[in-house]
């Protein structure tokens, strides 16, 4: 994980959870204000990406024809390293990852959890099963859901996983003979490995985060360099196979939004408009569940605003944490959230690019007797 420690005395710690196929590298720009403003910033590897992998084969003796191949040499073996029998990298893997994070290495007492896209799923599943566990243990009161004091969501994925969980279609989920344990099968890794290997593609890897940012500019090359050299860990293919198989968690993203409302844990909602994926009637369903969330819509901005849209994210972040968590010595200039709904303000990028961030409720399909075109998806409006 890559940690920025506070530049003032502090115990406020926010933690960042990255989205699929990045890393803690996509934070890098939230890192310099955050700790500046008073904050300790945390941005945490999910096991299978970044620097959190297996340090040895999972499943060795692998095919031979995959032992010189970048990407693909680990995991496909027929026995299973000792160790790695109950191994299955996936979302309920990550959300123990998040709880032992927080209780091993965030030293500070105060903890805001925030996630970009799959970060964000993880960031409210995370704090709703660390609740459940907390409700059925009464363990002390340090444990770790205990020290969240927020929750920020940039343009998070209200879904995740393929397979149903076991508790809510027993049936339905016995028919998938496999569901992400070592040793994979034959034909999974027949099937997942031409999938991987398209997808790992610096230029696949390009055009598919271009397809999803705002920006005309693009994201450039380094992102994808960086990308597709993590995906030449020798257990990424094998990784990938496992997340793509993993059954849903036994509490979906509204069930678990839910879980956080009664908690009363302060909610940012942060959503990039242009966005193609999580379009803005995601952000407004996730205000229904949480309205007493603040609702921020940037634009234009897409599906990773933290990267594409840095200095506007770290301005929403910050005045949001001075309202709900303030540093304590913290001495920067104090600027307040909009408060009515359509109130905006707008924040300049490096490159000089304006982008507006509005206050968003409930989706209103007309107001003042027109269409609310800036509710609709982008898409929607290209089309008149």
């Amino acid at each position: 994980y890559a940690k920025a420690e506070s530049k003032l005395p502090s115990d406020i710690a926010v933690v960042l959870l990255h989205g699929f196929g990045v890393a803690s590298f996509h934070y890098e720009s939230q890192f310099s204000p955050l700790s500046e403003a008073g904050y300790s910033v945390y941005a945490m590897d999910n096991v299978g990406a970044g620097l959190s992998w297996p340090d040895i084969d999972p499943a060795p003796d692998g095919p031979k024809e995959l032992r010189n191949r970048p990407g693909s040499q680990w995991g496909f073996g027929t026995k299973v390293a000792e160790g790695f029998e109950d191994v299955v990298i996936g979302e309920a893997l990550w959300v123990e990852q998040i709880a032992t994070f927080i209780s091993e290495c965030v030293v500070e007492r105060n903890v805001i959890l925030a996630g970009n896209s799959l970060g964000g799923y993880l960031a409210v599943l995370a704090t709703a099963l660390m609740m459940e566990k907390l409700d059925k243990t009464s363990v002390p009161s340090d444990e770790s859901v205990e020290r969240i004091k927020g929750i920020a969501l940039i343009n998070a994925t209200p879904f995740w996983g393929w397979i149903p969980c076991k508790s809510k279609n027993p049936s339905l989920y016995d028919t998938f003979p496999w569901k992400g344990s070592l040793p994979i099968p034959a034909s999974v890794r027949n099937f997942t490995l031409p999938w991987y290997n398209t997808l790992r593609n610096p230029d696949s890897i390009e055009w598919l985060l271009n397809f999803v940012t705002a920006n005309e500019a693009g994201v450039g090359h380094e992102l994808p360099r960086r990308i597709a050299a993590m995906a030449d860990h020798p257990a990424g293919a094998a990784a990938f196979a496992q997340i793509i198989f993993t059954p849903q968690a036994d509490l979906t993203f509204d069930e678990a939004l839910d879980k956080v409302v009664e908690k009363q844990i302060p909610t940012l909602l942060l959503y990039g408009r242009e966005d193609p994926w999580i379009v803005p009637y995601w952000g407004a369903r996730a205000f229904k569940r949480a309205p007493a969330a603040d609702y921020l819509q940037l634009s234009p901005s897409g599906h990773c605003p933290h990267f594409e849209t840095p200095r506007t994210v770290n301005e929403c972040l910050l005045r949001w944490l001075q309202q709900e968590c303030p540093a304590d010595q913290a001495k920067q200039e104090k600027y307040n959230l909009p408060e009515s709904i359509g109130e905006s303000f707008t924040v300049s990028e490096e490159d000089a690019r304006e982008i507006s961030v509005t206050r968003r409720g409930l989706p209103e399909p007309f107001r003042d007797g027109e269409i609310a075109w800036d509710d609709l998806p982008a898409w929607v409006q290209s089309l008149f």
